[in-house]
């Protein structure tokens, strides 16, 4: 799934600071770490880092500019802000609150949003926040000379299409009244936009910055800036990212000095990395787990975190065979989430039976549940004619070390309904290349964390404008027009209803994904850190404006 599921990520391409599809998918490393890098008995913990927070990523991000990346959103959530954001108020319940607006009205006919922007509001360059900002921010990423990939944050908007197809060189719904007050008016009322403007994406920029930045925007501290609580201090490709607070924030400003991540750090470097105090954060596996709670120092700092996602498997229908629905329900009924979920997930997780994962408002716990029957799977191949010689391709990640030993249980299962499953990894780059393009695969293990606490996106993956950039390549026109229709409906309720009746279709009858579990992650932290919390989806980038530093256990 693309936009937020590739974008996932999430979220998806952090190893250890669960921030983007990303994501945050759980990743655990199969290590033999029975026991910690040093004795239990160790009681003493000094880290030299001072008064900022030290996390690791895998890998150099893309850029920083957040209209050109899918999955890159750990850092740029930080340092740009959105006109309105989200409070969680339990889990799966949300209210939308002032960001850079202060408030907004909505037209009785539900397309005219109206936008007061708060004043005195600065960017990271002197610049006072202006409704033209706005203008400009939604204006280049429609711009087709911009090739921006998150487009979908702003299709809904009067006239956007036609910019980014060429035919207007503005988009027409959007006017600024005044300095401080920008409209915004759909093509026809689409209940679930404010919440989309909680996204990542979303993300409002400097028009002088950026346009006297052009190429470098992203790259360049000078002119990458937004208003967020966190400056672009920095950035040595492949090494390491440096965030220095924003002293000029127009709310509350961050209680720590700033944020480094450490780039190309492999686990068992992390692991000691945290245990000498050089890094403040790791994700632990199920495997590390209990050597973690016997230990004095970490004990008592093991973070858990449900996850607003799910790991699934897509299939891609662009591929001749997944374009069967025998064999897409063949390759359902053959595996079996039961043991995944205990084998990877230390029996933790909750199996998913439906589009959305826990967290996210609509989902429900009990629904029919996908059927494992390895034998009704050998029949529906049998009655496609394909039961002799069906070869399969798993696209995977390399990013994901996990995924390699999932495909291999998944690939043994397949094996016995006479599938030859055969495992393609690339690398990060290339997969999400791969996957846009639909070509060279059958399905893949994928991690998607929702952007929004809403049930939109996860639905918007299976229609066909979204298979034309996402791992489904959805063909289904009639189903597709059935969800397009349900996310229109005004009402709130009798939408989430809407969309909600159609997984039977989705899930039971057209078998368009696999959907396989959504995971309990484990964190350990320095004992350091006070005050820590994870954001809504779990990330820990959300958990760098509040946390708190205790000196006494710095060098």
């Amino acid at each position: 799934m693309n936009k937020k599921i590739i974008s996932i990520f999430l979220a998806a391409m952090l190893l250890l600071t669960a921030c983007g599809k990303n994501d945050n998918g759980k990743i655990e490393e199969k290590t033999n770490n029975s026991q910690m890098t040093k004795s239990e008995e160790q009681t003493d913990y000094k880290s030299p880092n001072g008064n900022t927070m030290v996390l690791t990523l895998f890998q150099n991000p893309k850029t920083l500019d957040i209209q050109k990346t899918n999955a890159d959103y750990f850092i740029p959530l930080q340092i740009y802000n959105r006109l309105v954001d989200v409070k969680v108020n339990d889990y799966g319940s949300n209210e939308i609150v002032p960001s850079l607006a202060e408030k907004w009205e909505i037209s009785e006919d539900g397309k005219t949003y109206t936008f007061y922007l708060r004043k005195g509001v600065k960017f990271h360059n002197g610049e006072e926040l202006k409704a033209d900002d706005v203008l400009f921010t939604i204006e280049k990423m429609m711009d087709p000379k911009e090739a921006a990939v998150n487009t979908y944050q702003f299709e809904k908007i009067e006239g956007a299409l036609d910019k980014l197809e060429g035919k207007a060189t503005s988009v027409s719904g959007v006017k600024v009244i005044d300095d401080y007050t920008v409209s915004i008016t759909l093509e026809k009322p689409f209940p679930p936009f404010l919440a989309s403007l909680t996204g990542a994406p979303a993300s409002i920029y400097n028009r002088k910055a950026v346009e006297e930045g052009k190429d470098t925007f992203g790259f360049d501290p000078e002119y990458t800036v937004g208003t967020g609580y966190m400056k672009f201090k920095d950035w040595a490709q492949d090494k390491e990212i440096n965030l220095v607070r924003n002293d000029d924030y127009f709310e509350e400003k961050a209680n720590i000095d700033g944020v480094r991540y450490l780039m190309n750090i492999d686990s068992s470097t992390s692991k000691m990395m945290l245990e000498n105090g050089e890094l403040d954060f790791r994700n632990i596996s199920a495997t590390e787990l209990e050597s973690y709670k016997e230990n004095p120092i970490f004990k008592d700092n093991i973070v858990d975190s449900q996850r607003a996602g799910m790991d699934y498997i897509s299939f891609n229908q662009n591929d001749p065979n997944m374009a069967k629905v025998e064999v897409r329900k063949a390759v359902s009924m053959a595996i079996d989430r039961d043991l995944i979920n205990k084998t990877f997930y230390n029996g933790e997780g909750t199996i998913v039976n439906g589009v959305l994962p826990p967290g996210i408002p609509g989902y429900e716990v009990e629904q029919e549940k996908i059927e494992y029957n390895p034998e009704k799977a050998k029949e529906l191949l049998k009655e496609a004619g394909l039961d002799q010689g069906l070869t399969l391709i798993s696209l995977q990640n390399a990013t994901y070390e996990e995924d390699q030993a999932k495909n291999e249980m998944i690939q043994a299962m397949l094996k016995e309904i006479g599938i030859d499953l055969q495992i393609k990894t690339v690398d990060a780059t290339s997969y999400y290349d791969i996957l846009t393009k639909g070509e060279g695969y059958s399905m893949s293990i994928q991690p998607v964390t929702a952007d929004v606490p809403d049930p939109d996106d996860f639905y918007l993956e299976f229609t066909i404008e979204a298979g034309e950039s996402n791992g489904l390549k959805v063909k289904d026109k009639a189903l597709s027009d059935e969800i397009n229709k349900a996310r229109f409906i005004v009402d709130p309720e009798e939408r989430i209803k809407a969309l909600t009746s159609l997984d039977k279709k989705i899930v039971g009858e057209q078998a368009l994904y696999l959907p396989l579990v959504s995971d309990l992650n484990h964190f350990a932290k320095s004992p350091r850190l006070e005050d820590f919390k994870l954001s809504w989806q779990g990330w820990v980038c959300g958990s760098t404006h509040d946390v708190k530093i205790n000196p006494n256990y710095n060098k």
